[in-house]
């Protein structure tokens, strides 16, 4: 004690509470990104929408939230394919194929139909706004 000071260390503490902090604001965030990316994502049988998912975790001290799919097409219908692909890097000319029925087709590919970045970019300001009340609750009154 100098001066009549005495200093106390809380800093274990703080960082107790910032790091469940970080973990609640990137679950709220990544749920958030997933309902959005379920709204937006296209409906044929509904299962690239039902299978859109969330998971928050750490890696080399991070909190990493992702938000996806575990659909092999879901790529494809994000960035499409063949003419139609993204910064034209699909396939040109088409191509052919049969389906179980035996029935021959001939496709020049699909348009994207971008849902998983959008779900993220169009919401930027709302996604900060729930990383920072979740900081905030965490911190309020202590």
């Amino acid at each position: 004690m100098a001066n009549g000071f005495t200093f106390e260390d809380k800093s274990g503490i703080v960082k107790k509470i910032m790091d469940a902090a970080a973990k609640q604001a990137m679950e709220a965030a990544t749920l958030f990104i997933e309902g959005q990316a379920k709204s937006l994502a296209p409906v044929d049988s509904g299962e690239l929408r039902d299978k859109i998912d969330h998971k928050v975790g750490e890696k080399g001290g991070n909190i990493i939230g992702t938000v996806g799919s575990p659909m092999f097409y879901a790529p494809y219908v994000e960035y499409g394919t063949g003419e139609h692909a993204e910064n034209g890097s699909g396939r040109k000319g088409g191509w052919s194929y049969q389906t179980p029925d035996g029935e021959w087709h001939h496709t020049f590919g699909n348009k994207p139909q971008p849902f998983m970045r959008p779900a993220f970019r169009r919401n930027r300001k709302q996604i900060e706004s729930i990383i920072g009340d979740k900081y905030k609750a965490s911190f309020k009154g202590k």
